[in-house]
């Protein structure tokens, strides 16, 4: 999905691996990082990365964060935590 002017950003969905994936780039790890501690590869880590640019329209790791700031979907030193979903919810 490209990010156009009629995009709605609410929309863009990352899936549990890129959620994964995301926690982890906010945790301050780098690809080859991420990659030992899922037991992938790095290219697969680097994918994943490329795609949740593409997806948020984000050009680095720190516009990512800050897309997933402001998105609910990381928390990060307890800014943001009450717009997340409760993860003890059995609906996640």
């Amino acid at each position: 999905m490209f990010i156009t002017e009629d995009s709605n950003p609410s929309r863009i969905t990352l899936s549990a691996r890129e959620m994964e994936i995301i926690e982890l780039v906010a945790d301050g790890l780098t690809n080859q990082e991420i990659a030992e501690k899922l037991t992938i590869s790095k290219r697969t880590v680097d994918n994943h990365v490329s795609n949740m640019f593409t997806k948020t329209g984000s050009k680095n790791r720190v516009a990512l964060l800050n897309w997933a700031m402001d998105h609910g979907k990381i928390c990060r030193d307890g800014f943001n935590c009450c717009s997340l979903p409760d993860s003890a919810s059995p609906d996640l």
